[in-house]
């Protein structure tokens, strides 16, 4: 029997689900309004999902484009919006082309300047990621040296885990490539595509020239991965109460797998249904792009990660959701609540008050850093900081 209760954190994904996949069926009747409404009930549950933001995104596209009242007829002109979708999409080129070339400085001026059309685009997004994580690369490819080798990692996952939500990304593999699997993973995260969500894949592959055969390949991928992990996701939240062979037979024909694609993943299968859950982070920060960078490597070392790019919206996220740990920046801008104000009132909730609490920080002020550890606070970070001291720092908070 299934009660009505607030959504906690295990469920908000699934309400997310929901709500995006009844809008998904509303833009294939041609509903593009009631959509809308949809997928904006969806961003009120997370305001921060990048698959509802792009799905919301197309809709409205297609809503511009959808047929007028008959008018008389004027010749087209460009609008605003096909202007700086233009601009956009040549900035975009542009980094791929300085990407190959590994000029990664310039690369990424290109993407601060899409960023400073359209702060939320998603493609802009992928490429900072890709160039945080090249960019780090690099200087440990160009000057090796034995003393700088770290020894093998301690912290191992119990279980190996197949590459599913992590990025695929391939050494050489070119960042529109690497955006376009990202696409595909949004569009297949709830099932079959729809014939509108093809036409915008098409769009994509003309725009940055990714050939026919490289798409095939990233979308069987990204297929079975989104199968595989929609069963995980399943299990996880007990959602199959059903037979189990009834179940796989539907999933099987929502993400369009034959019987011999399941087998082949039978090893992933596995690996879903027995997986342990990950143990969540909420990271707060106000800088978007360390904020989409540490979650990026968080999330590849196992941890689930909730984003928050303020201590108004991650106490937000506090209500629905109790994280293994904290990680908050110390300052958020005057408009906004500090992060020492942030520690009190997590402190002040009973449900909180034994979750670590760690603060980072550019300020090198001793006094500061004193003073926040008398209140509590179970660590502080300096920016710029190692990642290896972060996961580190995390993982003894945890064991603690």
């Amino acid at each position: 029997m299934i009660t009505k209760k607030n959504p906690s954190g295990d469920s908000v994904k699934e309400l997310v689900a929901r709500h995006l996949r009844a809008a998904d069926i509303l833009v294939k009747e041609g509903s593009l309004a009631e959509a809308v409404v949809q997928v904006e009930r969806a961003l009120e549950i997370d305001p921060k999902n990048y698959y509802a933001r792009s799905f919301l995104d197309r809709i409205r596209i297609q809503q511009s484009k959808a047929p007028k009242t008959p008018a008389t007829p004027e010749p087209s002109k460009p609008s605003m919006e096909d202007r700086k979708i233009e601009q956009i999409s040549l900035l975009l080129r542009t980094a791929d082309q300085l990407l190959v070339a590994k000029n990664y400085k310039l690369a990424r001026q290109q993407v601060d300047k899409v960023f400073a059309i359209d702060p939320q685009n998603y493609y802009a997004k992928t490429y900072a990621e890709r160039i945080a994580k090249l960019s780090e690369k690099e200087p440990k490819e160009s000057s090796p040296s034995p003393a700088s080798v770290s020894p093998p990692e301690a912290r191992k996952p119990q279980l190996p885990q197949p590459e599913i939500d992590a990025p695929r990304w391939t050494p050489g593999e070119r960042a529109s490539v690497a955006m376009y699997r990202e696409l595909l993973k949004e569009m297949w995260f709830d099932g079959k595509i729809s014939d509108g969500e093809r036409k915008e894949l098409k769009k994509v592959r003309d725009l940055f020239k990714i050939t026919d055969e490289e798409a095939n390949e990233l979308e069987k991928q990204v297929q079975i991965d989104a199968y595989v992990e929609a069963l995980r996701i399943a299990w996880r939240d007990g959602a199959i109460t059903q037979s189990e062979n009834d179940v796989l037979v539907m999933m099987r024909e929502k993400f369009n797998i034959s019987m011999e694609e399941h087998l082949s993943a039978e090893a992933k299968i596995l690996w879903a249904k027995n997986a342990p859950r990950a143990k969540s982070i909420l990271l707060a920060d106000d800088e978007p792009t360390l904020l989409l960078t540490l979650a990026t490597k968080l999330r590849g070392h196992g941890y689930e990660v909730l984003t928050a790019e303020s201590v108004e919206k991650a106490l937000e996220l506090l209500q629905q959701s109790t994280p293994a740990i904290i990680v908050s920046d110390l300052l958020f801008g005057e408009a906004h609540l500090t992060g020492i104000e942030f520690y009190q009132r997590v402190r002040n909730d009973a449900r909180l008050q034994n979750v670590p609490f760690l603060l980072m920080s550019g300020i090198s002020d001793e006094f500061v850093v004193r003073a926040g550890m008398r209140l509590g606070v179970d660590s502080f970070i300096q920016k710029p900081f190692d990642l290896e001291l972060l996961l580190a720092t995390i993982e003894g908070k945890l064991k603690s």
